[in-house]
């Protein structure tokens, strides 16, 4: 039965009294009376054009069991298209219709497009791998809602575009409101710097959300009459100019940004020592035209910064005390012009007193934070959101698991919570408890490698103090860790920061304990503190490993070089006559089979001496190195199990493996 609908808490199917039918089209009018069989129809709405384009849009509340299954309590918006083919602009149609609807009454993460496009749910699977920030798109097509229909199709299409869609994987940074967590406490507190002519600069390893946090910010200055510009310095159009040459592009930036009259300098005019003062003068003409506060973003700022700079001007030269002192001197003068925002992964940029011979212009003139981690409320408000339109119910212990384990780090929360849902089988909603946390948890220290290496590469490559710090931990060397950290806190600090380790009075530990173990598996031939047995452990196993990669590499050449036949003469050939011919029944596979060759080491290095042209490539170094090393792999090896190796002698046979290890790791 079709009822008026008035008690928001008993939301029943049925339309409200005001409900225009008259609006739509007759065909729309029968659809709209079956969906008010199963939900709460509000809103008539109206009629919204782009460019030649119409659409009709309603309203339309859940009633309990699509509240329940869906975690949806608002109204959908829900759009009309009657042309016989879909085009992506049509998802305009719903921020038209939005924006004359109060934003409150809205269920943003959700709305249901019915087309007249036979393939419009074929089409709209197709345009959302694309664009995976967009809201969940229902789609239905008019021949569908047209016909008689069970009481689950309208649910089970929910259910099919809900549930299978990952909200959790996203790895690009975060352009809009709708999936953006945990962040609003810090973009008021650099918007209220920024309105208090305060500069700011926010440090984070990759994957911390601080292009995310940009974009956000932008937005939140947009929508309260702020300004912005971004300038991203990882691009070769702006790392490749000269600090004076960089000068005039922010000015020209400015200029097309307020869409000013004024005329600045010419840029041959920008030269070294003008560039300052014509600054100085071309940013006033052009702040007389507006006179609004901006806030100038640099992004990556570490490719404009010594040592790391992508540019040989930046990084060994000069331009970044010249380029900082023109920015800093002009503020001084003129506080209401702008103030800036440093993006970046290592502070070493503001903290530093001076580069080369010069005094760091930002040191100790600029407040810097790094991105903080999710707390346990955080990541609560970010899972059980996102969670609940997926189907999947997280016991509330999960939440301070997620927080402890991955050190409140949300895109690696994120990722292992898309493992969950993978896993996750059987009918939605699915709860999670602690037996499913634990099974995705196994298999995410088992790929942990790809996520992890997002967030702490830049360590790797750029700030390796840092890393080699990580490493020691990790392997427990904590004679060499400490004497790092008591060299200063300077190192301590920025892994602090960063949300890697933390410092109690016990001492230091992993926040992150996929990192640790990334580590742990990555570095576990480079541990200092070592004992005997361990020692010979560690010899053995990397000798067996490289017997048998070098097993392989052989058998590929000498087949890929030969054939098959005459591959099993030239090994054959390599080995002692009373060898040959116990082996000359056997084929070359089963002779060099990786895990059960009747071959020894010397045999291999035989095999390898005999038919170097076939292997030199490979190695690339001379036969004669090659031999040298195999030769005392094959007597320290010895001298390990005599507990005679001495710590030289191991640290040598290291070397020897790593080199051999990284030659053939591209060949397998």
């Amino acid at each position: 039965m079709l009822n008026d609908q008035t008690d928001k808490k008993q939301t029943t199917p049925g339309f409200h009294k005001l409900f225009h039918f008259d609006k739509f089209q007759n065909e729309e009018q029968e659809m709209l009376k079956r969906l008010g069989r199963e939900w709460y129809l509000t809103n008539s709405g109206s009629e919204v054009a782009i460019g030649l384009s119409k659409y009709r849009y309603f309203l339309m509340k859940p009633t309990l069991i699509f509240s329940e299954m869906f975690n949806i309590e608002r109204e959908i918006l829900c759009v009309f298209s009657s042309y016989e083919s879909f085009e992506p602009r049509t998802l305009d149609a719903f921020e038209h219709a939005a924006n004359q609807i109060p934003n409150l009454r809205l269920e943003n993460v959700c709305r249901v497009l019915i087309s007249k496009d036979e393939k419009i749910e074929e089409k709209i699977v197709s345009l959302l791998k694309v664009d995976p920030e967009q809201p969940i798109v229902i789609p239905f097509s008019y021949s569908e809602l047209s016909q008689q229909y069970d009481d689950y199709f309208i649910r089970n299409r929910f259910r099919k575009h809900f549930y299978t869609r990952d909200l959790f994987s996203f790895l690009s940074p975060l352009k809009k409101d709708l999936y953006f967590f945990g962040r609003s406490e810090l973009i008021q507190d650099i918007v209220n710097r920024h309105r208090s002519e305060e500069h700011t600069a926010l440090f984070g390893l990759r994957k911390s959300g601080k292009t995310s946090i940009i974009f956000a910010i932008e937005r939140f200055m947009a929508t309260h009459e702020g300004q912005t510009i971004n300038i991203d310095c990882e691009s070769p159009s702006v790392h490749m100019l000269r600090w004076n040459e960089l000068l005039h592009v922010v000015a020209q930036i400015f200029k097309e940004k307020y869409n000013t009259s004024y005329e600045i300098s010419n840029s041959k005019n920008y030269t070294e020592k003008r560039a300052a003062a014509l600054f100085e003068r071309d940013m006033l003409g052009i702040f007389e035209s507006h006179k609004q506060l901006t806030l100038l973003i640099f992004d990556e700022i570490e490719r404009i910064s010594p040592k790391t700079g992508s540019s040989v001007h930046w990084r060994e030269g000069d331009d970044f005390v010249y380029f900082w002192q023109t920015l800093r001197f002009f503020f001084q003068k003129h506080s209401n012009v702008f103030t800036y925002m440093l993006v970046g992964t290592n502070p070493y940029c503001v903290e530093t007193p001076m580069f080369g011979l010069h005094d760091n212009p930002l040191f100790s003139s600029i407040p810097f934070q790094y991105v903080p981690s999710f707390d346990v409320a955080k990541t609560r408000e970010m899972i059980r959101k996102l969670g609940k339109y997926m189907g999947l119910k997280f016991d509330e212990i999960i939440f301070g698991k997620l927080t402890e384990d991955f050190g409140g780090h949300p895109f690696l929360i994120r990722q292992f919570c898309s493992i969950i849902n993978s896993l996750a089988i059987g009918d939605r909603p699915v709860v999670v408890d602690k037996a499913l946390y634990e099974k995705a948890k196994t298999q995410f220290l088992m790929d942990a490698k790809h996520y992890v290496d997002m967030v702490i590469q830049v360590l790797r490559e750029w700030y390796k103090d840092e890393y080699d710090m990580l490493m020691f931990l990790a392997n427990n060397d904590m004679s060499v860790f400490d004497a790092f950290a008591k060299e200063g806190n300077y190192y301590t600090n920025h892994l602090i920061g960063y949300g890697l380790i933390n410092k109690s009075n016990n001492g230091y530990s992993f926040n992150i304990e996929s990192v640790k173990e990334y580590l742990i598996q990555k570095h576990k031939y480079e541990k200092q503190e070592i004992t005997p047995e361990k020692k010979l452990q560690e010899i053995n196993e990397r000798r067996i490993s490289l017997e048998q990669d070098l097993r392989k590499i052989i058998r590929n050449q000498l087949k890929s070089k030969y054939g098959k036949k005459e591959a099993l003469q030239k090994l054959l050939s390599s080995l002692p006559e009373n060898r040959r011919i116990a082996l000359a029944s056997k084929d070359v596979d089963e002779i060099l089979e990786p895990g059960s060759s009747p071959l020894y080491f010397l045999d291999l290095v035989n095999i390898i001496n005999r038919e170097w042209e076939v292997f030199k490539n490979i190695f690339e170094i001379d036969k004669n190195k090659l031999a040298f090393m195999l030769d005392e792999i094959n007597t320290l090896r010895k001298d390990a199990h005599s507990n005679h190796i001495s710590d030289d002698d191991f640290s040598e046979l290291r070397l020897y493996f790593k080199k051999l290890e990284s030659m053939l790791e591209n060949w397998l």
